[in-house]
């Protein structure tokens, strides 16, 4: 140590949880809309190769669902993974949007 230099000790702060100081973000939902522009086995093949886990029978469903009610939710989860899939999903050409889920 050098002379006349001091040693400090760094502050520790003191952290209290009240409430709900550490609160989850509500999940949000990855949408399919149905279009004309592609196929359905198409929409079944991007699905597939977007989407981790995502199995033939769980695409077909859900490009088919799209297909007859016009929209279908592929994916919920949390708002920046939504994002990214949202944003694959549309570099492939099919359009999606997202909204909180209920």
């Amino acid at each position: 140590m050098i002379a006349g230099m001091k040693t400090t000790k760094p502050e520790r702060k003191q952290v209290t949880q009240t409430g709900n100081e550490y609160r989850t973000e509500p999940p949000w939902n990855v949408v399919l809309h149905n279009e004309w522009e592609n196929p359905l086995r198409r929409v079944i093949l991007v699905l597939r190769k977007v989407i981790p886990e995502m199995t033939l029978k769980r695409a077909t469903k859900t490009a088919w669902e799209a297909h007859c009610k016009g929209r279908a939710v592929v994916k919920q989860c949390h708002k920046e993974l939504a994002e990214l899939y949202k944003n694959l999903l549309q570099g492939e050409g099919l359009t999606v949007s997202l909204e909180p889920a209920r």
